[in-house]
This record gives C-alpha cells, structure tokens and sequence, in this order.
C-alpha cells in the first residue's frame, strides 16, 4: 500500500497514525470532543447539559437531544422544579451582549415528549420562582423601573403575566 509522502516499508498501523495526525492538525490541533457539563436524574427522566464546541451546548433526555443552542455564550441549569408531579427546569442563557446579560427558558419534562419554551426575561441574572396551582412563574426586575416583570409557564407554553 502506498500513501502520498509514506514508503512502502512503513507498516499501514503507521500510516494510519499518520493520517489520523493530519486529521487533527486539519481541526485546528484540537481534538473535538464533547463536555459533559452536568447529569441529573429527575424522576424517570435523565437530564444532561452538553457542549459540543463553544457557543454550541445541546440539552439531551434520555439520550436524545431535545434542544441545540448556538447563539448563546454559555448555557447554564438554574433549577428543577417539581409542579403537581411534573419536572420543569429553568436553564439560564448568557449572550455576548452587555446590554442583555442573560434570558431564561423552561424544559417541561411531563407529557409524551419534553417541550421547551421559547426565551424569556429582562436579561436580569436575579429571577425569582415560584410554584402554585401547577404553574411556574418566573419574576425578575424590570429594567425600565417600575414592579417586576413576570411570566407564567402552562401547558407548554410561557406568557408574560407582568
């Protein structure tokens, strides 16, 4: 077997080393790999937060991914919340934007298949939660002045409420 800039002599092993070399110095000299950032077991569901590269954080349940996010800076698990029976999960997203530090949505594990809400916030990184009559509320500072700006997660979907 003959590979450009190898000889006959050099054992295939060798060569395949040697292209698998070229491969990552193709890739930048990094090796893509993902990093498992956080697992957790919510009732019967397995929850991970993945980052393929940066800029690019994948959101899976029981092994399938259920969102891919490539526009925020860093995506972060806030916390899970158990409402009647049912997980929710308030992921934290941060954006290079100084003006919009962060914006929030909510993964609702009941149902057939896990839903994800649209973004959210006043790009404050103070919100606070509650839970009550199987909803989730979701309430920080309104930047303009004035009373807190809330928004109310239900059947699948999130309103502003304030």
């Amino acid at each position: 077997m003959i590979v450009k800039g190898l000889t006959k002599s050099m054992p295939v092993r060798t060569a395949a080393v040697v292209a698998g070399a070229m491969v990552v110095a193709l890739a930048g000299g990094r090796a893509m790999a993902s990093d498992t950032i956080l697992t957790a077991a919510l009732g019967d569901e397995v929850l991970q937060l993945i980052e393929d590269q940066p800029k690019v954080t994948r959101i899976v349940v029981n092994e399938k991914t259920v969102f891919e996010d490539r526009e925020s800076h860093t995506v972060a698990f806030y916390n899970a919340y158990q409402v009647q029976g049912r997980w929710m999960v308030l992921f934290q997203h941060e954006g290079d934007a100084k003006d919009c530090p962060a914006r929030y949505r909510v993964l609702d594990l009941s149902g057939p298949a896990p839903r994800m809400s649209l973004p959210f916030g006043t790009c404050s990184k103070e919100p606070e939660v509650a839970t009550a009559d199987g909803v989730l509320t979701v309430s920080m500072p309104n930047p303009a002045g004035g009373p807190a700006a809330s928004w109310t997660y239900r059947d699948g979907r999130i309103s502003r409420t304030r």
